[in-house]
């Protein structure tokens, strides 16, 4: 039987499973960093006015040039 004083050892490691969290965690950060890089970008365009209803490359009806849908 065991001690009932001591608590049970933990499993081993999966390393399969590691490698698919390690993985996921590095897909999300490349995919915030791609977002962040895309806000950053429309956030430029909006401040040089190339984006926005009095922008110069306006649409009629208040769509500008560059789209961002």
């Amino acid at each position: 039987m065991g001690n009932p004083f001591k608590s049970p050892k933990p499993p081993p490691p999966d390393p399969r499973l590691e490698a698919e969290i390690k993985a996921a965690e590095e897909q999300a950060a490349a995919d915030k960093a791609q977002d962040e890089k895309e806000t950053a970008q429309l956030e430029s365009k909006k401040r040089r006015g190339l984006i926005g209803t009095r922008s110069l490359f306006g649409r009629p009806g208040g769509r500008g040039y560059f789209e961002t849908v």
